[in-house]
């Protein structure tokens, strides 16, 4: 069990350490959003990043692992993933690499960052869960969507943030960003099935 963790949670680390390196970049090729709202243009206080575009990417990753090992072990390695990003962090900060955490980010954004996150991937995992089976494509595609969701609505929610004119197309836009992710990620998946098959005793996907 502990050497089946190994990959998962490095990959899910990785996925989330991708995001949230990018956190800051804003995505400026998505100018073209202000002409169908003057609120989503990028550039009016970032709120599209290119790392909230690379963040779905995790429910992709979630799923692979739900798919080969089981629910149980998907969700033991989100859990083990925050565990050993927490540990990184304290790690960090004895040796002195960072004396404090809001030299990497704000507390407040870090906490309703990680509990939004860690929401939306319990959903993801049940959800996978509950559509295992045939056709193929059910169980990725709802659990990636409506992970995404509730990442996106909780996180909102987690930042003290209403649902004003500026708020709601924006929530819209990322709501489309987590639709057409659940989409795009069947393609790898589809190519990925025969490489990564269930272990005995976890059913089919």
């Amino acid at each position: 069990m502990i050497g089946q963790l190994v990959l998962p949670v490095l990959s899910l680390a990785a996925t989330l350490a991708l995001a949230w390196t990018c956190r800051a970049e804003v995505a400026t090729d998505f100018r073209f959003l202000r002409d169908m709202h003057p609120s989503l243009d990028p550039t009016t206080d970032s709120w599209l990043t290119w790392g909230a575009l690379l963040l779905p990417a995790t429910f992709f990753v979630l799923n692979l692992i739900n798919r080969r090992y089981g629910s149980a072990l998907a969700l033991g390695a989100a859990l083990l993933t925050w565990v050993f990003i927490a540990g990184g962090l304290v790690w960090a900060l004895r040796e002195g690499f960072v004396h404090e955490l809001s030299e990497i980010a704000p507390v407040r954004i870090m906490g309703a960052f990680v509990g939004a996150m860690l929401l939306g991937q319990i959903v993801n995992v049940s959800f996978f869960d509950w559509f295992r089976g045939i056709p193929w494509w059910k169980a990725p595609f709802v659990a990636a969507l409506l992970g995404g969701l509730t990442f996106t609505l909780a996180f909102h929610l987690a930042m003290g943030s209403g649902f004003d004119e500026v708020a709601l197309p924006r929530l819209a836009a990322l709501g489309g960003l987590q639709l057409i992710w659940a989409c795009f990620q069947l393609v790898p998946t589809k190519f990925l099935r025969r490489a990564i098959r269930p272990c005995p005793g976890y059913g089919g996907a």
